[in-house]
């Protein structure tokens, strides 16, 4: 039986959402695992920092990649082509037997990994209306911090009972499996296509023949492009300190066994998961309640920065407890401001540019995160992590202060540019005023 058009926007949301867990249970299983790996082969910090960065690395090109690919070959496609890439990728690491064939691997992995991302929102951007989007998309975004929640305790429940190697085959079946459910089901919604409450869709936010893909050049000529694009290059690093290297410290500085990891490290994730929801719900209601959508986005945008560098304190309090309830705070920021994030770049620009805008972000940010990376490998073994956690607590208030300079100038006059005039008045929201 068919499924009624109104419902086949929260399935296919829901498939997005399991794709993201997916793709965050893949990419965390290496850390999840460094402290066994450490010691089965004999990794030191600089060896590990090194795999973290090859994974990025590829991360950082195939991001701006992909999201160009997604807008020329289409959701559908562009979803099943990177998710069996890196399913593949995460399988063949379980045949490792060293440290460059590791860190070879993870370098596969980071390049079909991003594409979820550019794709996942995109389809948001087809299927859901500009003032109702900020959910979903927070919805599909929370999917990578439930695969972070789910990471810890499944990947420590297969190793301890069936050995590492099958903590990175296991999760890998579940991506070629997810595939085939999303070929089943997926489909684009026709420039016909109506809510359930009845408003039809912009047929300008829909992909249709004449819509050709914004020249890079054109693109990269906007404010508030670079706006997005470097506030994301100083802020995601901060998620990737956390995701890479949370477990070592808990197991290095807090004594943690890997059992204790799986039963206390998805706690924080489980507080990025609620930011990323909350964080668009919460943005929603403001633009609900007679606030411009973009001016929405950048309010909370703004408190995130204010109050991220809380996070310095998570290496120097005593108690263990303590530390954990500073990281998920953290966390909960962190989604947050990727949700708005994502949010924003939707609605400053056209759909047919928004895989490509998606990717320029992840390039900036997966870029900032393999340079921090790199950081972390010197100032942890030098300094230890304390220093570590000081470093990040200044990256949030950084890109809040990077958004407002950069999109100030746009706020007095409408949202338009030489080759998508217009593009703004799609949603009826003529200014931005900060």
């Amino acid at each position: 039986m068919r499924i009624p058009r109104p419902r086949t926007r929260w399935l296919i949301l829901f498939l997005l959402f399991l794709a993201a867990v997916i793709n965050y249970l893949d990419r965390q299983t290496l850390s999840i695992l460094a402290p066994t790996l450490r010691k089965e082969f004999q990794l030191s910090e600089f060896d590990y920092a090194n795999a973290v960065s090859a994974f990025l690395l590829s991360y950082t090109v195939m991001y701006a990649v992909s999201g160009r690919l997604i807008d020329w070959i289409g959701v559908r496609i562009g979803m099943v082509a990177c998710i069996v890439w890196w399913s593949l990728a995460t399988m063949l690491t379980s045949l490792v037997r060293g440290a460059g064939a590791l860190i070879a691997c993870r370098f596969l992995l980071g390049i079909g990994e991003p594409g979820v991302f550019p794709a996942g929102l995109k389809a948001c951007a087809e299927w859901f209306q500009s003032k109702e989007r900020g959910l979903p998309i927070g919805i599909f975004s929370s999917g990578s911090a439930v695969g972070a929640i789910v990471a810890p305790p499944l990947i420590a429940w297969i190793t301890l009972n069936f050995g590492w190697r099958q903590a990175f085959l296991i999760p890998g079946t579940l991506g070629l499996v997810w595939a085939l459910v999303w070929l089943r089901f997926y489909s684009s919604p026709h420039p016909a296509y109506a809510t359930e409450e009845g408003t039809p869709v912009h047929p300008n936010r829909l992909p249709s023949a004449d819509q050709s893909a914004t020249a890079w050049t054109a693109m990269l000529k906007q404010r508030r492009l670079w706006a997005l694009v470097l506030s994301r290059l100083a802020s995601d690093p901060v998620w990737y300190f956390y995701l890479f290297w949370l477990p070592d410290y808990l197991q290095r500085e807090r004594g943690m066994s890997l059992a204790q990891i799986g039963f206390y490290a998805w706690i924080p994730f489980l507080a990025a998961d609620l930011g990323g929801i909350g964080g668009g719900a919460f943005s929603d209601w403001l633009v609900r309640g007679g606030i411009p959508a973009p001016k929405a986005r950048l309010a909370i945008l703004v408190g995130v920065g204010c109050l991220a560098p809380l996070g310095a304190f998570s290496g120097t309090v005593d108690s263990t407890g303590v530390a954990l309830f500073i990281v998920s705070v953290v966390a909960f920021l962190c989604f947050c401001w990727s949700t708005n994030t994502v949010t924003l770049a939707s609605e400053l620009f056209l759909n047919r540019e928004i895989g490509a805008v998606i990717g320029m972000m992840g390039t900036a940010g997966s870029l900032g995160g393999m340079l921090f990376s790199q950081l972390l490998g010197w100032g942890i073994a030098k300094f230890g992590y304390p220093a570590a956690f000081m470093m990040a607590a200044v990256l949030h208030p950084v890109a809040a202060v990077t958004l407002v300079v950069l999109l100030w100038p746009i706020g007095n006059r409408p949202m338009q540019d030489s080759q998508n005039s217009g593009a703004h008045e799609l949603h009826g929201e003529g200014e931005l005023r900060v």
